[in-house]
C-alpha cells in the first residue's frame, strides 16, 4: 500500500537533491581583479582539500525535516560510500525503522520502498527522480558530494564568470552551463559556498557549516521552493572509516520476490 509518508520521504529528497532553484540574477557591484583572484583561490583550496577527504570512506547521518507550509515531516538519512562506485542510503521514520532503501550505481538507481514491498529502478547515473515528476538533475552521487563540502564535483573549479560583489565582502557569479548545473553561486569572502540557485525553477540553496576555522564541513543544507516547500537536512554526525566498505555492505539486497518496477510506474507527484 502506497503511504503519505512514503511519498513524502521521496519528496523531501528530492527536495534536497534537486538544485532546482528560482531564476538567478546577480546583483552588486563588479569586483576588483585581486579580490576576484583571493575569493576564488580560497573556494578551489577548500573544494580541493574537501575532495581528498571524499575519496576516503565515510558514513554520514542526518536529520531531514521536510514539508509545506502547512505541515511537516522528520526523517533520519544514513549515506555510506566509498568516495567512489556506489553509493547507499537508508530512510528511517523512526528509531530502527526503515522506510525506505535507496542504491545509486554509475548505471542505475534503485529504491526498495518498505511498505510496499515493491522496488523502483531508473537506469542512469543521475535522473533517477525524474520520473516522478520533477525536474531532477542530480542523484545521490551529488548530494554525498555536498555534504562532503566536494563542492567541485558539483559546482566545478572553473575560473569564475561575471563575478560582482556580494553580501558581506562575498562574490557572486555564474557557472558554466556545460559541466556544472549553471546558475548563480555566492560565496562568502573565505570562499565558502553560501547559496545557490539556477536560471529557472522555484527552489533555492544555502549552506552553513560548523565551527572549524581552517576547512570547515557543510553543518545544513537547506531547499525552500517558491510555493512554501522546504526540506532541511541537518548532519548529526559523520564517520571516516578505517576500511573500506565490502560490496556486501554496499549492495541492496532486495527480499526474495520482490517486485521490480520501472520508476516512471510510481505516482507521480
Amino acid at each position: 500500500m502506497r503511504t503519505p509518508l512514503h511519498y513524502s520521504i521521496l519528496l523531501c529528497l528530492a527536495s534536497v537533491l534537486l538544485l532546482n532553484a528560482c531564476a538567478a540574477r546577480q546583483n552588486g557591484r563588479p569586483l576588483e581583479p585581486a579580490a576576484v583572484q583571493n575569493i576564488w583561490k580560497n573556494y578551489v583550496q577548500y573544494a580541493t582539500q574537501r575532495a581528498e577527504e571524499h575519496h576516503h570512506p565515510s558514513r554520514v547521518q542526518a536529520s531531514l525535516r521536510f514539508g509545506g507550509n502547512d505541515d511537516g515531516r522528520r526523517v533520519i538519512i544514513l549515506l555510506w560510500e566509498n568516495g567512489s562506485g556506489p553509493i547507499r542510503l537508508d530512510v528511517r521514520a523512526g528509531v530502527g525503522v526503515n522506510a525506505a532503501k535507496i542504491l545509486q550505481t554509475d548505471s542505475r538507481f534503485l529504491v526498495y520502498s518498505m511498505q510496499e514491498n515493491r522496488a523502483y529502478y531508473h537506469d542512469g547515473p543521475q535522473q533517477g527522480l525524474l520520473a516522478y515528476g520533477l525536474p531532477l538533475p542530480f542523484g545521490l552521487r551529488d548530494l554525498a558530494a555536498l555534504l562532503a563540502g566536494d563542492y567541485g564535483a558539483v559546482f566545478g573549479l572553473a575560473p569564475p564568470n561575471e563575478p560582482r560583489s556580494a553580501q558581506n565582502g562575498g562574490m557572486s557569479l555564474i557557472l558554466p552551463e556545460k559541466g556544472t548545473p549553471g546558475g548563480l553561486l555566492e560565496l562568502d569572502s573565505q570562499g565558502l559556498p553560501r547559496s545557490w540557485k539556477e536560471k529557472k525553477g522555484g527552489w533555492r540553496l544555502s549552506f552553513t557549516y560548523d565551527n572549524d576555522k581552517t576547512f570547515p564541513y557543510p553543518e545544513q543544507i537547506e531547499a525552500r521552493h517558491e510555493n512554501g516547500s522546504y526540506a532541511i537536512l541537518l548532519v548529526k554526525e559523520r564517520q571516516r572509516m578505517d576500511q573500506p566498505f565490502t560490496p556486501e555492505q554496499l549492495e541492496l539486497k532486495l527480499p526474495p520476490g520482490t517486485p521490480m518496477l520501472p520508476i516512471r510506474q510510481m505516482q507521480r507527484f
